[in-house]
């Protein structure tokens, strides 16, 4: 009974630190079986399981191949791609986090590591990346990079987060000759984000959490002519400017960081950012634009939450970059009516069965956001796949579908289906990757 009650002491004493910490904000149950588990770390900083407690977020050999395959065909159009990993609120402020992280398993150092080498791989394979941790990485007196109850970046880990990838650029090569402009950055005043996210962790706390307010910024062009153009499509960005493709993760127009970056780099910027939109949203809609293909950008930056895997919805997304970034998609398809309604049928029996392609489908400019391929084998059997953009992106009615993993003797026919049917002249191509 001695021996048993000194081990339930010893246990006890272990454990008091954590059963008797107390939440500043008076929470309860943050970390429970609920839409949002989170844990509260210093200065009311608030991390969530996941993704920020993640230390290994998915990066195959495959991927940062295919990352190596795009930035080729990118440079083959004369643009510049600039990958940036946006790291977890954690990975950036972990001289916030509370004891709770180590208890869920967390370790600071080896989520580093892991981060770190997803940058050495993409190095390795001649793409070049931005170490947005490093950029990002704040400490307890220094300001935040993220806000405390939300997970956006502030205006302050925008200006750095800019600062990092404007680096990436001016030392490659092709900037020197670029043509550049004067910009300067001023305060617009204090402002106050609506969050979801602190919405939902105030469910549970009974102190007011701290509101999602920052300073924010507005940045104009100082030579002669029109301020810079931010708007998706702008034409000032094409052929000698940056095009900033991501998530609201770093895309809120008050923190700036399209700005930051033209202040940067001299360089006339345009980003679009699609909330929620994962790592594709953004980057689809503007690389199969008839704007990109007209004119690309000088330096693609993919701004991309590292928790978005780039293989989450298998080979299609990033086929479809591959396909679009090369712009070799000439050989044309005889075309007919389709068996269902508005649909049309593609003859690919004079495709080479030993080669990879991938099929584009331009719609006629309607604003569809799925598209279905029926492919039809050699023996009578159909294959379904298909392509579904996110509801809140910019539709272009263009897409791509790769033709791999088929048959052996390759499909003979496909028939394609929109949800907002076709235009009247619908083109069905065959690019070689």
């Amino acid at each position: 009974m001695i021996l048993r009650a000194a081990l339930v002491a010893t246990v006890m004493g272990l454990m008091a630190p954590h059963a008797l910490a107390q939440s500043v904000y008076g929470c309860i149950d943050l970390a429970g079986r609920h839409s949002l588990p989170s844990v509260e770390g210093a200065d009311g900083v608030f991390f969530h399981v996941d993704p920020d407690l993640m230390m290994h977020h998915p990066f195959s050999a495959e991927t940062a191949e295919d990352m190596a395959a795009l930035s080729r065909a990118l440079a083959s159009r004369g643009t510049t791609l600039i990958y940036a990993p946006l790291p977890t609120k954690a990975l950036a402020m972990p001289d916030h986090l509370p004891q709770a992280a180590r208890d869920h398993g967390y370790d600071a150092t080896l989520a580093a590591t892991v981060y770190l080498e997803m940058i050495r791989d993409l190095t390795r394979q001649g793409v070049i990346a931005v170490d947005a941790r490093g950029a990002l990485r704040s400490g307890r007196d220094a300001p935040p990079s993220f806000f405390a109850a939300d997970p956006r970046m502030t205006a302050d880990g925008a200006r750095r987060a800019a600062v990092a990838i404007a680096g990436a650029i001016t030392a490659t090569p092709s900037y020197v000759d670029m043509p550049r402009s004067r910009f300067a950055t001023q305060s617009a005043g204090m402002v106050s984000l609506p969050s979801q996210t602190r919405s939902m962790l105030q469910r549970h706390c009974t102190v007011t959490l701290p509101d999602v307010t920052t300073e924010s910024f507005v940045t104009m062009r100082l030579d002669a002519g029109a301020p810079g153009s931010n708007a998706i499509f702008a034409a000032a960005a094409r052929g000698s400017g940056i095009a900033l493709l991501g998530t609201d993760y770093a895309g809120e127009p008050a923190i700036n960081l399209a700005g930051f970056l033209a202040e940067a780099t001299g360089l006339d910027v345009i980003q679009y950012a699609v909330p929620e939109g994962g790592a594709y949203a953004a980057i689809s809609s503007y690389m199969t634009s008839r704007a990109f293909q007209d004119q690309p950008p000088a330096y693609l930056v993919w701004a991309n939450p590292m928790f978005h895997g780039l293989a989450d919805r298998g080979d299609q997304p990033m086929a479809e970059l591959i396909a679009a970034a090369g712009g070799d998609c000439r050989i044309a398809l005889p075309v007919i009516p389709g068996r269902a309604p508005g649909s049309i049928t593609a003859d690919l029996r004079g495709l080479d069965p030993g080669r990879d392609y991938t099929l584009f489908l331009d719609a006629d400019g309607q604003a569809a956001r799925v598209a279905r391929f029926d492919f039809g084998g050699p023996d009578g059997t159909l294959r379904s796949r298909s392509i579904h953009r996110h509801p809140d992106q910019i539709p272009t009615g263009r897409f791509y579908m790769p033709m791999s993993g088929l048959w052996a003797g390759g499909a003979i026919s496909v028939d394609i289906t929109l949800d907002a049917g076709l235009g009247f002249n619908p083109r069905v191509t065959a690019c070689v990757v």
